[in-house]
């Protein structure tokens, strides 16, 4: 479904306002343009963990997203089908969120009938036994697990999975520009995070870092493709933003043993991320004829570099963090290491200088 864009909430937003906003629809001749229509795609750095207003806690989507906000600012429509904790392949393929529940109900169907399991289906369908989904891209697989007849009575139980269809769904020839984060999760950022900055444990975050740059080369190859199908369903029109992560941490100097230098592996990975998802989006442009169409957008700059990390060390002081600390008060699980307000204002501000 589109929405039109929420109002902005923060003052960093604020500034976003004045980077590349359209004055209006207006085209020559005084006639008026159809707005342009944005899609948001990829993980929680994308959909909206940390920036608060949620629409609903399982794909934690706000509207003070840094997609939401560039689309205010250009008076565009927008749709967000981004969802946390996803791995870039879910922009082609459904994903199943949460853990499936049971339901069991009794319906009236006639005795004998042949189709008595697809009939008790249907009502349950239609009763919406398993529940009302909370996003229109949200809905209930229905799975029979077992079942039983004493008559016309027939009774059955049935396995419910709430699903997300293909985040790329939301994509097709109307659509301008596409904005992505992803990557994080196919390396792991959870496990980083946990052993690295709340367990500290030298060994198993050399082993998660390790394993998160073996995995940086194939996932390339994954973004090409997947940012391509998205650019294609779009019968070429949108142009793709590919948006990077800001440092995780405020130094990239952060030891965890008298040989393992955490805070320097975990900048180099991610500079490395960067890298390759940079060429990922030239390497795109130039298949498709140099047209241009991919944008890799490097967020680092107006986060401040490293400036506004979070400190990982035991006594720290966040006050200049722009990602929310583990443990802090009034803050839930999933908010955790990902951008506060100010800075999904920063990512805005990035995304609105690139699309300049």
């Amino acid at each position: 479904m589109r929405v039109r864009a929420l109002p902005v909430v923060t003052a960093v937003a604020a500034v976003v306002a004045t980077v590349g906003a359209s004055p209006s629809n207006a085209a020559p001749g005084g006639s008026v343009e159809s707005p342009q229509h944005f899609v948001q795609l990829g993980d929680s750095f994308s959909s909206g963990n940390g920036a608060g207003s949620y629409v609903e806690k399982t794909c934690w989507r706000s509207p003070n997203n840094y997609g939401a906000r560039v689309a205010q600012l250009k008076g565009a429509t927008y749709t967000n089908t981004a969802c946390s904790g996803g791995v870039t392949a879910d922009s082609l393929e459904p994903r199943d969120l949460g853990s499936p529940s049971w339901r069991t109900r009794t319906y009236r169907i006639p005795a004998g009938a042949v189709d008595a399991r697809a009939q008790w289906l249907a009502k349950a369908k239609a009763d919406q036994l398993c529940g009302t989904p909370a996003e229109s891209d949200f809905s209930y697989v229905y799975t029979v697990s077992s079942s039983a007849s004493a008559g016309d009575l027939y009774t059955a139980t049935v396995r419910c999975q709430l699903q997300a269809a293909p985040q790329i769904d939301a994509v097709d020839r109307s659509t301008d520009a596409v904005f992505v984060t992803t990557g994080g999760n196919d390396v792991r950022f959870t496990s980083i995070v946990i052993d690295c900055l709340v367990l500290r444990s030298a060994g198993s975050c050399k082993a998660r870092i390790d394993a998160a740059n073996a995995e940086l080369t194939s996932l390339k190859q994954e973004t090409k493709e997947t940012l391509q199908a998205v650019h294609d369903r779009s019968g070429g029109r949108a142009h793709v933003y590919l948006l990077g992560y800001p440092h995780l941490i405020n130094t990239d100097n952060f030891l965890l043993s008298a040989t393992y230098d955490a805070g320097n592996e975990l900048s180099r990975m991610q500079l490395r991320g960067d890298t390759l998802q940079r060429a990922a989006m030239t390497e795109l442009s130039r298949a498709n004829g140099g047209r241009g169409g991919f944008t890799f957008v490097d967020v680092k700059r107006d986060w401040g570099g490293y400036t506004h990390g979070i400190d990982p060390h035991v006594v720290a002081d966040n006050s200049d963090a722009w990602l929310v600390p583990v443990l802090s008060p009034g803050r839930e699980l999933k908010e955790f290491v990902h951008p506060t307000a100010a800075g999904w204002g920063a990512s805005a501000l990035a995304l609105a200088d690139a699309m300049r």
